[in-house]
Formats: structure tokens, sequence, C-alpha cells
């Protein structure tokens, strides 16, 4: 991934073709039709040549995103400041004259910024036609953002017209830059990745995995620009799987970062070079098991600069699925190690169903607690009301019947285990989840599932 292309990229300047400047006035030169010939009595352009005061230059076009963003420099060639300098996209009968090699014209959501410096990148719509001044001898390069350009991703050339004025150039009405057959790039991720929303962010996958009843991915963000992103806010999109549900935002998606909490939005700040590191979840994915992959929007925005594209795009990652699906226990996160490890039977006929749990997050699990969630099934269709049923211990205490709690030391591995009374003699096997949670930690699942535990020895 590129840095932010500005000064460097004006070794591009070297190198100008497709591109011409004209004058069009109002009080161009009119010839009558007649023994004069001419263009039948209409308006006709004259050229005329501006290297004397400017030259313009295509430094790139590249697709980000949904958009496509078009770099240009604009050089002052006059040998004195060019004074309330305007530029903007040219219109005819109120549409954009931009267009690809696909024949499609593009006649709204299109933004105009421009820069002095790295850091002082401006946007505003193509209407506002914001005058500067560009100094002797120096340059001042533009941005065009097009929204939602070519869904086909079949588009390989750009051509458009702006219109630029100032009174340091004597002409009485806007001069023309034709910009026409320009190549576009994409290097954009398709499948099977992330795909950035600006040059300056670059993002790496680092895993995907079903835990527990969610799918959590773990990503990396690197602020590759020298520019510090202060108030930088993610939030998480709706995500989709390859069998066809959909998980909206609001009600199944979160995202956070470092040892923060899970949040619908999370603003941090992102330090030139400095890479942070998030994880974004879906929850309630899936019952079938069968989804192989998923997609999921992470809208992105900055109060200090002005983003190519409003989200990145995480596209058809595959889906790890190490958890046990038979005869254990799904641990609630990748950080905590579930182990199922035996079945009992006390004196008193109940079935003792023993675990431990390692607490590998570097941190004490603070009033670590397991508690009730949902009613047991066995493998006769027997239902029992957990409530009823359960008995807890942890750390060989003695059992309780509303659940357990303690704390639990960084790298510290305890035994658990609960009791389940009154079973049916012909049950072979339980299933159930148990709810659990820390004071200081979020886990990426709040349940721990027990799936087929035998209750036979």
């Amino acid at each position: 991934m590129k840095k932010i292309s500005f000064w460097a990229t004006m070794l591009a300047m070297l190198v100008v073709c497709g591109l011409s400047v004209v004058s069009c006035s109002k009080d161009d030169e009119k010839n009558k039709s007649g023994n004069n010939g001419g263009n039948n009595g209409g308006q006709k352009e004259q050229a005329i040549d501006l290297d004397r005061y400017l030259k313009a230059y295509y430094v790139r076009g590249e697709r980000v995103g949904n958009n496509l963003i078009v770099e240009m420099l604009i050089e002052n060639k006059l040998g004195q400041d060019i004074t309330n300098f305007r530029i903007g996209v040219a219109t005819e009968y109120e549409n954009f004259l931009i267009y690809d090699d696909l024949g499609n014209q593009y006649s709204s959501n299109v933004e105009f910024a421009s820069a002095t410096t790295t850091s002082s990148k401006s946007t505003y719509s193509w209407q506002g036609w914001q005058a500067l001044t560009i100094p002797a001898g120096s340059y001042v390069a533009y941005f065009m953002t097009i929204h939602d350009f070519d869904s086909t991703n079949r588009a390989r050339k750009i051509s458009f017209d702006l219109k630029c004025k100032s009174p340091s150039i004597p002409t009485d009405d806007y001069n023309t830059i034709m910009f026409r057959d320009f190549d576009i790039t994409d290097d954009r991720v398709l499948e099977n990745g992330i795909q950035t929303n600006d040059t300056a962010l670059v993002y790496s996958l680092i895993d995907c995995q079903r835990v527990g009843s969610v799918v959590q991915i773990d990503f990396s963000v690197t602020n590759n620009s020298a520019i510090d992103l202060g108030n930088i806010t993610f939030t998480a999109g709706s995500a989709k799987d390859d069998l066809g549900n959909t998980y909206e935002y609001s009600s199944y998606t979160n995202v956070a970062f470092g040892d923060g909490k899970y949040k619908s939005q999370y603003t941090t700040r992102l330090k030139a070079n400095e890479t942070i590191y998030g994880r974004l979840r879906i929850n309630r994915f899936d019952t079938t098991n069968k989804a192989k992959n998923v997609s999921i929007a992470l809208g992105c925005s900055s109060d200090t600069y002005t983003l190519s594209d409003d989200r990145a795009r995480f596209l058809t990652i595959p889906i790890k699925d190490n958890r046990t699906l038979y005869d254990g226990i799904q641990t609630p996160d990748l950080k905590l190690d579930v182990k199922f490890v035996g079945i009992e039977e006390d004196g008193n006929g109940n079935k003792i169903i023993n675990y431990t749990l390692k607490n590998n997050t570097g941190e004490a699990l603070e009033n670590f607690t397991i508690s009730y969630y949902s009613a047991i099934i066995d493998d006769i269709s027997n239902r029992y009301d957990s409530f009823n049923t359960l008995l807890f211990s942890m750390n060989d205490s003695e059992f309780f019947d509303r659940g357990v709690k303690m704390t639990i030391p960084a790298g510290s591995a305890v035994n658990a285990a609960v009791a389940l009374k009154n079973l049916n003699a012909k049950s072979k096997n339980v299933t159930f989840d148990l709810q659990v949670s820390c004071d200081n930690y979020e886990f990426a699942d709040n349940l721990m599932h027990f799936v087929t535990v035998p209750v036979q020895k």
C-alpha cells in the first residue's frame, strides 16, 4: 500500500499525455455563414496555450473501496502568484463531464478537494469552486472522489473536464482542462481479504474463527501516512455469510480495539506509523454450522483527515471452526481454554461433569462467574429446569445451587464441575449452556456450550 501521494508524486509530471488546456470565452470570435464559411454563425472555441500560466498533471486514478480517487497537480508557471484560483468539474446541462471507457457517465456523488501540503487536505463539493493562491514556482494538489464508481469493476480508463479561472490568467471566461483516457489502477482485494478505505491505512487480517455462538475476526490497522489521525472512529457494519444470512449492525455486530470492550462504535487515535489491533464480532452466527465464509463492513471516519471511502470491507473471509461440536465443551473465548475432563457419580446419584479452565488473557479475571442460562436437554428428549437440576463448583469448592464465583490469576488453571440432579437413569448425554462473565474482561461469547456431554461412565 502506498503512502499518501502528494509531493513525492511530482515525478509523475515528467510525463504528460492525453491532456490539454483551452480557453472558452463568451466573447470568442463568431464566424458568420455565407462566403466566409465558418460554423453556421455559432461560437467556436479559440485554443489558447496556457503553458505560460499553468500546467496540469494527472497523477493517479485509483479505485479505493467503492470509489475512484483521482489525483491531479496544477503547476504555477507564471513566475508570480496565481491568485483567487478556482477550479471544479465542468458540466453540460448540469451534468458532470466525467465518463469511463465503458460509456458510464457520473453525474452525481462527486467531491473535490485540494491540498497545498499533505496535512492540509480539505474537501468541498464541486459547486464550491473554492478559491486559493498558487505561489510562484509551486503546485497545488487536487483530489476528486467519484462515489459508487463502476459496480462491474471493468472500467480501465477515465476522462473528464475541469474548469478553472483566475484574475492572474487574462481570459474572459473559464478555461477548460481536458483529461482524456487516463489509466485507472485497481489494487483492491475483491475476495478473501480486507479492502482498504484509504491509502493512508493498511489493514491486515490476523484470524477469523467461530467461538461458541459467534464469529470473531482479528485484524490490525496501520497508519501508513505522516499524519496523526486523532479521534478515528470505527463502526461495525452489517455482515453476510455465504449461505445468504445477513447480520444487521444494530443487533448482531460490534467491534473492539486493544483490551477494550465490544461496542457498536469505537473511537481511538492512530499516530503516524502506529499499528493498532482490533476485533470484529458477529453474534448468533449460523446455527446450522454450514457457513464457510463471511463478509462484513467496517465504517471508518476521522475528524482530522478526509478518508477516500467511509468504510473498509472484509470480503469473503474464510472461517475457521476449531470448536468442540460433540462430546465436550465449547470455550466462550479464544483466550480461555476450557477442557472436558470426565464424568463421575457421587453417593447421591448425581452426575458430576468435571472440566478445567485456563486463563490465557494475560490479566487476572476478576470475579469470574459461572451461572445458569438454559434448560438441560438429554438424548431421549427430556427437558430439565437448570435452576432445579444444576449445582456449581470451582477450584474444588463445595457445590452451590445458584452459581459460583472466583478470581482466576493470569496464566492459572482451575478445576470446575457441575452436578446434575434427578436425571433420567436412561440418559446417555446432555446439552445445555452456562453463562460466564467477569468484571474486567469481555468474552467473545457470554456462554459456555456443553454439547452432548456424556453422563454415563
